[in-house]
């Protein structure tokens, strides 16, 4: 069974499309008649356009490069490569940031930033091998689905800010 990769790429975009579009809802529900937004929420909604651009971006990218390049292993090395640099950046923006709110306010879960810390660092790894070793699709899918997944865990856990704060 061989893979459609600008049907998989284009899906990965409506998804990161429809997620950055979900941060309307988010704005009007987070309104708070009562108070306005909560650091920690500003931070989250940021986190949440940031990660469904990014793989809405990359996917993007990626299929711009597969319908242009020859070979679609130097594609999936070089996306690779990209997304690992700018996802090294963002870390650290993302750490300098959360550190910063911190120094005033505790409303981010510090177990939760390791984690997302870890499954980061483990993709920006994997990309690096796959710019060296295999120059395959499967770990530029991973990256890609893992910021929609952070994407996705950012808009749930603003909605239940919402209505649990």
């Amino acid at each position: 069974m061989t893979m459609d990769f600008p049907e998989v790429l284009v899906g990965l975009t409506e998804i990161a499309v429809a997620l950055a579009g979900f941060t309307g809802v988010v704005v009007v529900f987070g309104s708070r008649s009562a108070g306005g937004w909560l650091p920690g929420d500003r931070l989250r909604l940021g986190f949440l356009l940031e990660a469904s651009l990014t793989a809405g971006g990359f996917a993007l990218l990626a299929l711009v490069l597969y319908s242009s390049m020859q070979n679609a292993r130097n594609v999936w090395a070089l996306i690779s490569g990209l997304w690992a640099l700018y996802m090294v950046y963002s870390l650290f923006a993302s750490h300098r940031r959360i550190r910063e709110n911190l120094k005033h306010h505790q409303d981010i879960d510090k177990t939760a930033n390791h984690i997302v810390f870890a499954l980061f660092s483990s993709l920006i790894a994997l990309q690096f091998i796959n710019v060296v070793l295999w120059r395959e699709f499967a770990p530029v899918l991973a990256a890609l689905v893992l910021n929609l997944v952070g994407a996705a865990l950012q808009f749930a856990r603003l909605i239940r800010s919402v209505f649990h704060d």
